[in-house]
């Protein structure tokens, strides 16, 4: 696994109630540490080493097992798992593909109700399979809220005979890989994660510890083998095929479909790697004598998952992989660059998948529109507050009784047809005359 290159660095800060105060920063690639000043921690080893809070009585059992042993919060976040990779379209039945999220629960809603299948309630989409193609996590604050609806929507609308879908982004991989830059608050996670664990047997909030104050309660929750890694991201989709259209959260070239097994096998190497957990074990009840040992630890945990971590899910700004290249998206508004080169990279992979079109969220856009000859669908519009507040749109395909599928785009004003979303060189040159 390539490890991440983050664009800043990491700073961990332990939790005050928890009586410790640290900086850790992890540098991905060389494991750099800051120093510390062990005299000024000396206060800090002496409480680690007193504590009363520490009861080993509670046997190994507890101090090791995996979190979500201690809490049901887990049963609010159980998304429907797709089982197949490559899904048929029924004639008559519609695909709406919704894209960028980050963690803002109003604008979700309103992809929603814009595609016709939530009336702020309950599914009303009968069969509509719709993909949401990731990026729920990071610069919003309803994250949870927003997975919660997802994993309620998924088991209405199996009821009903659609599909929800949920892909990785990368923002996903970065917070089940502990890098948290663009993590916006955490209020969330303390209500729900944080708060269900202090009140459980553990009977304690030392738990927090061995994450070394780098958003413990958001950790937890979505580290491999994680609080919600079983019920909801072994579930997430790299890529999926339905009808003649494949979605995937920044792009897929023929490199990825030979390196990864194809589609089956990139979803199966990121479900293997999110179900189970890499450290090894826990240290629940913060049972460490020294500052050192806690810092130890928390980045070894971090470097352990992501060691582990598939190169389908892996990367950076600059990489290539599935969830974070940039070929088909960049820049916005406009062809991509390197148009011929790009072209041929995205014909040769849909041949292969035997599709029509490629759709993708990633990079923001300021309306849904096509590139490369109608073949690459990009439909991040930033909608999130935390983004830029974009107007949300969705993106419909419908195969009609003749076994054919068109291509229309749904807004708060209606629909539009997929020829006025059309982007090429030379609709460039308008743009810059104009």
């Amino acid at each position: 696994m390539r490890w991440y290159s983050p664009s800043a660095s990491h700073y961990f800060f332990l939790q005050p109630n928890l009586l410790i105060s640290m900086i850790l920063l992890l540098s991905i690639r060389s494991s750099t540490r800051i120093s510390l000043n062990a005299r000024a921690f000396q206060p800090i080893i002496r409480h680690l080493k007193t504590s009363a809070l520490v009861d080993t009585s509670k046997g190994p059992d507890q101090n090791t097992s995996p979190l979500s042993t201690f809490t049901s919060v887990q049963q609010q976040y159980k998304l429907l798992p797709t089982v197949p990779d490559v899904i048929p379209l029924e004639k008559e039945q519609r695909l709406v593909c919704i894209g960028d999220v980050h963690g803002d629960i109003h604008a979700f809603k309103k992809f929603l109700h814009i595609a016709g299948v939530f009336d702020g309630t309950r599914w009303i989409g009968g069969n509509t399979i719709l993909v949401q193609c990731g990026d729920v996590l990071d610069r919003g604050t309803e994250e949870l809220e927003c997975f919660s609806l997802i994993s309620n929507l998924s088991q209405q609308a199996s009821a009903q005979g659609g599909s929800l879908i949920c892909l990785w982004g990368n923002h996903e991989a970065l917070n089940a890989a502990g890098l948290f830059h663009y993590a916006s608050g955490d209020e969330e996670y303390e209500e729900n994660v944080g708060k269900s664990l202090d009140l459980s047997s553990l009977d304690t909030n030392r738990w927090r510890i061995q994450f070394g104050g780098n958003h413990p309660e958001r950790w937890a929750s979505y580290e491999p083998g994680g609080i919600l890694a079983l019920p909801l991201l072994m579930h997430l989709k790299v890529a999926v095929k339905v009808g003649n259209t494949v979605c995937v959260h920044a792009g897929l070239t023929q490199k990825h479909l030979n390196d990864y097994g194809g589609l089956e096998g990139m979803n199966i190497k990121a479900r293997n790697w999110i179900e189970e957990a890499h450290h090894h074990q826990n240290n629940n009840l913060g049972d460490y004598e020294t500052v050192e040992q806690v810092l130890k630890e928390a980045e070894n945990r971090a470097k352990l998952a992501s060691s582990a971590m598939p190169e389908c899910l892996g990367g950076g700004n600059s990489a290539s992989s599935p969830v974070w290249m940039r070929n088909y998206s960049y820049p916005p508004n406009v062809v991509p660059k390197q148009l011929d080169n790009t072209q041929i990279l995205l014909d040769e992979v849909l041949q292969t998948l035997g599709a029509d079109r490629m759709v993708v969220g990633h990079t923001v856009q300021s309306q849904i529109n096509a590139v490369l000859e109608g073949k690459a669908w990009r439909i991040d519009v930033g909608a999130s507050r935390g983004v830029s507040s974009g107007r949300p749109e969705v993106l419909e395909i419908v195969k009609d009784r003749n076994g054919q599928e068109s291509v229309s785009i749904l807004t708060n004003r209606g629909k539009v047809s997929q020829d006025q979303r059309q982007i090429n060189e030379e609709t460039n040159l308008m743009r810059n005359f104009l």
